[in-house]
């Protein structure tokens, strides 16, 4: 008896740890978790190469602007710049500006949808003030420090007088080729003035409301000898 309870206890024994093995066999694999592929932010690439540069024009003569002094009260005027697709430092124009301007932007607009725009920035005592002019709409704001206005030359070729562009002037063939900027409240301005002038075709050309393309141009506004 007892040797056949000593059988029974190993014959026990044997079939538990089949089934504990089998068990262990069977046991599910566990899945490796498949990391997640992190998508690489396209980064922004602007290959706009439209050279762009605020001037004086003096007859035919075109002359690069760097830095303007200027001594003034409200309401007067401030300057008219003009613009042109150029760097050169001084250019001889053998045609009128409007059409000068209009000949020479073509050659790099003719196949692109390539906009002008405009970026002010100053300070006052209560806060840093920076803003984009992209149309005639938009040269109102802050108007209480600086009045700004757009003009097309080549749309009023052979006009003597012009007056600046309204938004119901403007069209897809618009080209703001000067800029007039006027004294409003400037004793709240207590820094310089940068003006800047840039080209672009997308809002990608803009980051923050800041433009971020290599197509602009600076000057530097000094006023009442605040620089």
């Amino acid at each position: 008896m007892k040797k056949m309870f000593i059988i029974l206890s190993i014959i026990l024994l044997c079939t538990a740890c089949s089934i504990g093995s089998k068990v262990e066999k069977e046991k599910p694999i566990e899945k490796e978790e498949k990391k997640e592929e992190t998508v690489e932010e396209v980064k922004y690439k602007d290959l706009n190469t439209t050279p762009i540069a605020f001037y004086s024009l003096d007859g035919n003569t075109l002359t690069k602007l760097t830095t303007i002094n200027r001594n003034v009260s409200s309401l007067d005027d401030i300057g008219l710049f003009q613009i042109y697709p150029s760097n050169d430092e001084k250019i001889n124009l053998n045609d009128y500006f409007g059409n000068s301007f209009h000949n020479k932007w073509m050659e790099y607009n003719t196949n692109n949808n390539i906009k002008i725009g405009f970026n002010i920035k100053f300070n006052t005592n209560e806060e840093a003030i920076s803003y984009n002019i992209l149309d005639p709409s938009t040269t109102f704001f802050k108007w209480q420090y600086l009045m700004n206005y757009l003009y097309d030359d080549y749309a009023n070729l052979g006009k003597g007088f012009y007056s600046h562009l309204e938004s119901s002037d403007c069209n897809d063939n618009t080209l703001y080729t000067a800029f007039k900027m006027q004294a409003g409240e400037i004793d709240k301005i207590i820094s310089k003035i940068e003006l800047t002038v840039f080209t672009y075709d997308s809002e990608d050309d803009f980051l923050d409301n800041e433009y971020r393309g290599n197509s602009k141009y600076t000057i530097n506004i000094c006023l009442n000898n605040i620089c």
